[in-house]
């Protein structure tokens, strides 16, 4: 079926003149084209190529505006939210396990947030779909029946959310729009240009090329960095690194049950999942030194091997999980062993009074290791090849030939970080973020952006006023007024200190206090508006309406857009000003 026209509302003018912009911003005129009124592929094809590229490129500058912006990513959230009101409340287990998971990776995993980028937001929605998404603005999103059904295996879904997460911090939604753009016109393109009688196919080769187009050069793309992304950033947080291999083998498992979902997700958009489920084993194989592998066809599978030597075979429905995912979380304990353990002795393998083999410590990555070798007896077994692995290792350098991949991401993460960390520039718009998570009522985001702010710039006064309410909002109102104070030493009559001051008097309930501030504070810059609000607010506590209606109208007329003014007083002021209008 041929794809509608996006364009075909626009005027050839128009598109002429649109593409002569992008011309002049780009500097080069589409170079390589030499384009010819023919019936077949004509001036309105290329003109829409060159529409396609602009606005691909338009949207993918304001998708990276957008995702920089909190009230953007708190509409994101509350959009997302209100399916609950129909829908109903999340598993609360599921909600457990999420914020659990997403603290731990957003907090110890390896990976670099772009200055232009917010910190990650998450919640879990009540659905009956097994999927999880993450948007330009790094709000990520996941369906309580995913969580369930990987019966809230933590390291499975920690795979999940990092593969999420690796969207946002690598920018895949904005960064990929003008390649969907281009893909899309290059689509209708195709369309005009071959036809039954031209190749003899008819619709069907645009349509496979478009569709090549569309998902194999870009998101696909996208997808596989995902996949390799989250796994270096999900390991990196101390989960267990099967637990990629092992969600692709659950994921596989419900592409042949789908009917037990209302809505499944199915993958048109991202790389075959067998095809995933074997690159993410070999990524575990990798990260243990090239020691566990696991079976995988059907003589095989749950079969898990050290060195090609069998160890074991997993029992399926433990904790619910069937046979190979078992297989991939056993597997992926020994190579965390291996990854993390430079030597045998780190293992410290030891025998307990009854006489059981135990290792390493309690981290909850080596459980299901531990349980099926005390199930299946051979724990001495796993510790004679254990030793001989690392003899081998010690001859054939076999950790840094295994390592570097991983190693060469750590090296790109870090480089990614350093030079965001260079960034000074980013600082003011990241406090300005603080002061919009702030006016949310997002403390610890604000916290979060105003550490970011003052880490760019040391000598930022703004981060450290915004840091300041944030310690005052949350009770520590000392050391609030003791950082203003600091502030007010090295950069005297600076007026954002005055309205931080007077948001920590409010905090305390000092409101003389807090009103003063405000004085001060448009004294020293009479465009500090938020101390009209401020004063507003208070006098609207009062009860001294007049007094409030006058600080309104003064923040108002500084800010007409506002928001955030009581309706009554709003009404007041709207009246007002088409009162003088109409006398005008």
């Amino acid at each position: 079926m041929k794809p509608q026209r996006v364009w075909k509302h626009v005027g050839k003018k128009t598109l002429a003149a649109l593409l002569a912009a992008m011309m002049l911003v780009t500097g080069t005129p589409l170079a390589g084209y030499a384009p010819r009124a023919e019936a077949k592929f004509g001036i309105d094809d290329v003109l829409e190529l060159g529409v396609g590229a602009l606005m691909g490129s338009m949207m993918r500058s304001q998708l990276l505006t957008l995702g920089d912006n909190p009230a953007v990513q708190a509409e994101l959230f509350k959009e997302a939210g209100k399916s609950q009101e129909e829908d109903g409340a999340p598993d609360e287990r599921a909600v457990s396990v999420t914020d659990d998971v997403m603290t731990r990776l957003v907090e110890r995993g390896d990976y670099a947030l772009k200055n232009n980028s917010l910190p990650f937001r998450w919640q879990v929605l009540h659905k009956d779909e097994f999927n999880a998404y993450c948007d330009y603005a790094d709000h990520v999103c996941v369906y309580d029946k995913l969580v369930s059904a990987c019966h809230y295996q933590a390291d499975e879904l920690a795979a999940v959310l990092a593969h999420e997460m690796a969207h946002g911090y690598n920018q895949h939604v904005a960064r990929d729009a003008q390649k969907t753009i281009l893909a899309s016109m290059a689509a209708d393109v195709a369309l005009d240009a071959f036809d039954v009688s031209s190749v003899g196919v008819g619709s069907l080769l645009p349509s496979v090329f478009t569709n090549f187009l569309v998902i194999k050069n870009t998101t696909v793309a996208s997808e596989k960095r995902a996949d390799e992304s989250g796994f270096y950033t999900m390991a990196s947080a101390g989960f267990n690194p099967g637990g990629p291999a092992a969600m692709m083998a659950r994921m596989l498992y419900f592409t042949e049950h789908s009917s037990q979902f209302e809505d499944f997700f199915f993958p048109s958009d991202h790389p075959d999942t067998r095809v995933r489920r074997d690159r993410m084993a070999k990524l575990m194989t990798a990260y243990g030194i090239g020691h566990p592998t696991v079976g995988t066809d059907a003589e095989t599978l749950g079969n898990i091997y050290v060195d090609k030597t069998l160890l074991l075979t997993a029992e399926g429905e433990e904790d619910g999980l069937d046979a190979e995912e078992q297989s991939y979380l056993i597997a992926g304990g020994i190579a965390k062993g291996f990854h993390d353990c430079e030597n045998f002795a780190a293992w410290s393998f030891r025998t307990d009074a009854d006489g059981a083999i135990d290792f390493l410590d309690e981290n909850a990555a080596y459980a299901p290791l531990k349980a099926a070798l005390a199930a299946s007896g051979n724990a001495a077994q796993f510790q004679t090849l254990v030793a001989r692995a690392y003899a081998s290792d010690a001859k054939s350098g076999a950790r840094d030939k295994w390592l570097k991949d991983e190693r060469s991401h750590a090296k790109d993460v870090a480089k990614e970080r350093e030079k965001q960390a260079k960034a000074k520039k980013d600082a003011p718009k990241k406090s300005e973020n603080g002061d919009m998570y702030l006016e949310l009522g997002l403390t610890s985001f604000a916290a979060k952006e105003y550490t970011r702010s003052s880490a760019l710039d040391a000598d930022n006064p703004a981060a450290t006023c915004g840091l300041a309410m944030v310690a005052g909002r949350e009770g520590d109102t000392d050391t609030a007024l003791a950082m203003v104070d600091d502030v007010l030493v090295h950069h005297a009559n600076y007026a954002r200190a005055f309205v931080a001051r007077a948001d920590i008097h409010r905090s305390m309930g000092d409101d003389d206090a807090a009103l003063a501030d405000c004085d001060a504070a448009l004294a020293a810059d009479e465009d500090a508006f938020v101390a009209h609000r401020i004063a507003g607010n208070i006098y609207d506590d009062r009860g001294d309406t007049s007094a409030a209606l006058s600080a309104y109208r003064a923040y108002h007329e500084a800010v007409p857009t506002a928001c955030d003014i009581p309706a009554a007083y709003i009404t007041q002021i709207v009246d007002g000003i088409a009162e003088d209008a109409g006398e005008e």
